[in-house]
């Protein structure tokens, strides 16, 4: 697999090469995700209880995608298990769904990259 991907990157092909390890962002635009509508009709639910970062001195800050998150942030006591209860898409390969503070993010647990985010998404 490497040596394919150094030869097509020798020859010119590696715009050719699909990369289907890439988190599609496009699962918003499908009704069947819709969390702001369920969060509104369970509402505990989405109330999951105080957030302890993972040292005391920690602070809030907002989390944009394509930063890099240190291991401490995405242990399992952080990964929401069942993305679904959320109505949240299922993830696959190196990503998981993580907890910080009230937004979630998935983040690739290889890199620590933040792929993809939601903002205030527990109350």
């Amino acid at each position: 697999m490497r040596r394919e991907r150094r030869d097509a990157y020798r020859d010119g092909r590696r715009d050719a090469r699909r990369d289907f390890r890439r988190w599609d962002r496009r699962w918003r635009d499908n009704r069947r995700f819709g969390w702001r509508d369920y969060r509104r009709a369970h509402r505990q639910r989405f109330r999951l209880g105080r957030y302890y970062a993972p040292f005391r001195a920690h602070r809030y800050s907002r989390i944009g995608i394509g930063w890099h998150l240190d291991s401490l942030f995405f242990q399992p006591r952080f990964f929401i298990n069942d993305p679904w209860a959320f109505r949240l898409p299922p993830v696959y390969g190196p990503y998981r769904w993580v907890r910080y503070y009230d937004d979630v993010l998935l983040v690739d647990v290889y890199t620590g990259e933040v792929v993809d985010v939601i903002y205030d998404f527990f109350w």
